[in-house]
């Protein structure tokens, strides 16, 4: 029995390994300047699975606290976020707190006219680019977020949680 939770568990570990991640950079879209919109404030959960419940709150005018609580083991992981707007279109600049590196991730997000629902678009894995600024990183947004391969293929969406 022992041999077959350690296989499991390897095999959950490769899955985590191989599974993808959206972009990263230690450079940001920019600076935190977009003030924190009400509609994304309070409990969110995924759609697609009730895993884990997410508490939006606001940390200052331009930051969201998201705090990320396992609905089985009821560990907490708490990232902060900003929003950034390039033409319109919005993005959640996402870094988790307590980290050693200041590794940001980067969402496009969608949030309905209800504001029951967000849709977040993770900016694919598969851009090599590294930039050393973030008006470099944000003129290729620019450039580039209309392209078929600039966003991953599975939109994460979430329903407010009452």
């Amino acid at each position: 029995m022992k041999k077959y939770f350690l296989q499991f568990g390897l095999l959950v570990t490769l899955m985590l390994v191989l599974t993808a991640c959206p972009y990263s950079s230690e450079t940001t879209i920019d600076k935190a300047s977009v003030k924190i919109d009400e509609k994304l404030l309070g409990k969110w959960e995924s759609k697609s699975s009730t895993d884990y419940l997410y508490t939006v709150s606001k940390k200052d005018d331009f930051t969201y606290q998201i705090d990320k609580k396992s609905n089985s083991s009821g560990d907490v992981t708490t990232y902060n976020g900003f929003l950034s707007n390039i033409d319109g279109t919005r993005f959640m600049n996402v870094v988790e707190v307590g980290s050693s590196s200041k590794t940001y991730y980067f969402y496009k997000i969608e949030l309905s006219t209800s504001g029951s629902k967000v849709t977040f678009s993770p900016v694919t894995e598969n851009i090599d680019e590294k930039f050393a600024s973030s008006e470099e990183m944000k003129a290729y947004f620019k450039k580039n977020m209309g392209l078929s391969f600039f966003f991953d293929k599975n939109e994460d969406v979430y329903i407010i949680h009452d």
